[in-house]
């Protein structure tokens, strides 16, 4: 399941990378829908984390102690650790930048592309 998962995730970069490479323009106006989601999932995953240790704080005190390592452990299961989720967030958000203003860069340097030699001769 988890290969299933990479590889949906690597056919969406994939996707999304040739679609702003061959439209830019069209891209260009698709590119603040593609960061609100994944700020709605940067949100959603927050809110997880948030849910899990609210629950744990009202549940701990009802939890019998021979199970509360195996309780901690399994609440520690349920949440990613905060900075990979911050990491990835923003790696997603310098991705979709990156590839935004990328292909307007390339297209301005395609416009100066006489070879050094040609000019010399002159």
């Amino acid at each position: 399941m988890q290969s299933f998962i990479f590889a949906l995730l690597l056919a969406g970069v994939s996707g999304v990378t040739v679609v702003a490479f061959r439209h830019p323009h069209g891209y260009a106006r698709l590119f603040p829908y593609l960061l609100a989601a994944a700020s709605l999932v940067f949100v959603g995953v927050a809110i997880w984390q948030a849910a899990v240790e609210i629950t744990w704080n009202s549940v701990e005190d009802y939890v019998a102690q021979e199970k509360a390592a195996i309780a901690q452990e399994q609440k520690s299961s349920l949440n990613l650790p905060i900075a990979w989720v911050v990491f990835w967030y923003v790696a997603a958000a310098g991705f979709l930048w990156i590839i935004l203003k990328l292909p307007l860069f390339l297209q301005d340097t395609d416009k100066d592309d006489t070879p050094i030699e040609k000019e010399e001769s002159q």
